[in-house]
């Protein structure tokens, strides 16, 4: 069953007809706390679609707070967060409070689709390793680097606990937040997704989005075509472009301006986006 919280009674019945047409069982709540009641007194409930604005804010801070309550309650069910006020930083914040993904309003319904099969097929694959070892992290490291899935050496607990969940990660096409201070290896970590992806043999791109200067981001990361402004001396790939096929590492997300961290949620969330000078969507 999935549970859609929204206080938006036409966002409520869209979602409700779409899920159904797709073969879900779904329950309907308006707010937190009806949300909460359902969470409380109905184990069938596998997912959560939940927005982030109950009242006339626009900060998500309602939406982190029923989030973190429903975490307390059924840490085991996935939620994906929904917002039409979509920010880089937002997002970060909803993964850190335990949000299995972030999609912005309006949503492409093929790719709300997908994240929800994505997030239910996870969730089921984290439950049987449970099942099998009662959710430990292997005891030796030399065994995860042994089997050829990580050039990563080690044998903490905590270290085997972020290879096996990129191991379970890996196989998906799921954005991917990885968090850490300066030096504890997230590139490593993104690396090691990549080699253990189906796009291996692809590019491994990254970028530094902190160097990245707001005027120039669209034409870097997009690319753009020969006249479509001033500079434009000829065609040039953008960053997604070259990942083509492989992975794309962003780097320094936080260092974006607000309306450059809107333009990459987007792209993110849709996973399409447009050349600058051509009006074909990419």
């Amino acid at each position: 069953m999935i549970l859609v919280v929204d206080d938006d009674k036409n966002i409520r019945l869209s979602l409700k007809l779409v899920l159904e047409r797709n073969g879900y069982e779904v329950f309907l709540a308006e707010n937190p706390k009806e949300a909460m009641q359902a969470i409380r007194t109905i184990p069938a409930v596998e997912l959560v679609l939940m927005d982030m604005n109950y009242t006339l804010s626009t900060d998500g801070e309602e939406g982190l707070t029923l989030l973190k309550q429903i975490k307390v309650f059924r840490p085991d069910v996935p939620c994906i967060l929904m917002t039409a006020w979509g920010t880089i930083d937002l997002a970060v914040q909803g993964m850190r409070a335990g949000a299995f993904d972030f999609i912005t309003k309006p949503w492409d319904n093929g790719a709300l689709l997908d994240r929800m099969e994505t997030a239910l097929k996870l969730n089921a694959m984290s439950g049987h390793q449970a099942d099998g070892n009662s959710g430990n992290a292997p005891a030796s490291g030399k065994a995860v680097v042994g089997k050829g899935r990580f050039g990563i050496i080690g044998n903490s607990p905590f270290l085997l606990n972020v290879l096996d969940t990129a191991a379970r990660v890996a196989p998906t096409n799921a954005p991917v937040l990885i968090t850490g201070e300066s030096g504890t290896g997230k590139e490593l970590i993104a690396e090691a997704i990549h080699k253990q992806s189906r796009r291996a043999s692809g590019p491994f791109v990254k970028v530094n989005l902190g160097g990245i200067s707001t005027s120039l981001f669209e034409s870097e990361m997009f690319g753009h075509k020969k006249g479509s402004f001033t500079d434009a001396s000829a065609d040039r790939i953008g960053r997604f472009e070259l990942a083509k096929g492989g992975t794309i590492f962003l780097d320094e997300i936080g260092e974006l301006s607000l309306a450059s961290q809107v333009k990459l949620l987007r792209v993110l969330q849709d996973q399409t986006y447009e050349v600058l000078g051509d009006p074909m969507p990419t």
